[in-house]
């Protein structure tokens, strides 16, 4: 994991290399994950994470059936203050409830990893993933160069290993690339 200030700042650097290489098609470019860490605290995953696809984002997690009875609700509520009062009633409904609801579509968010990039990746910051080979990793880091960057390092073990997969079942499997 390549740590980076800024919430975009991973997905930059990523590019940059890729563009710079005289090989952009090489593995290590199709086998990073992408994780942006908001002020919030809400986890936003895209890319290749150990060979699953993922494409989860914590801050699309809204109840359209809540919204809906939110906007109701405020808009009976301030219909006694005319029409501009029925406006800030639906809007302030939708939100709210939207925001309270439970919703009932969401992507499945692989829990084991999603709570171990909460603790590694602050607020505010993003991070490359690549969970591959050494050598991979080495031509990933290669490529990156040297920079504002907080490089974390380590072998899984083999119960962590099988956490991540577990953890990844749902996941599609990711495209094998160019």
């Amino acid at each position: 994991m390549i740590r980076f200030d800024g919430e975009e700042t991973a997905v930059r650097t990523y590019a940059a290399a890729r563009d710079r290489s005289s090989k952009p098609h090489d593995q290590w470019t199709r086998d990073v994950g992408f994780v942006e860490r908001h002020h919030n605290g809400r986890l936003l995953l895209r890319g290749t994470f150990a060979g699953h696809y993922l494409d989860v984002d914590e801050g699309d997690r809204l109840s359209q059936e809540g919204a809906g009875h939110g906007a109701a609700t405020g808009g009976i509520l301030d219909a006694l203050l005319g029409p501009p009062g029925i406006a800030v009633g639906l809007l302030v409904g939708v939100f709210a409830g939207g925001h309270l609801g439970h919703p009932k579509e969401v992507e499945d968010e692989p829990e084991a990893l999603a709570e171990q990039l909460r603790e590694t990746v602050p607020r505010g910051s993003s991070a490359i993933v690549m969970i591959a080979p050494a050598p991979e990793v080495d031509e990933m880091l290669a490529a990156l160069g040297q920079g504002e960057q907080d490089v974390v390092r380590r072998t899984l073990a083999d119960g962590e290993t099988a956490a991540l997969d577990a953890s990844l079942s749902a996941a599609p499997p990711s495209s094998p690339g160019v």
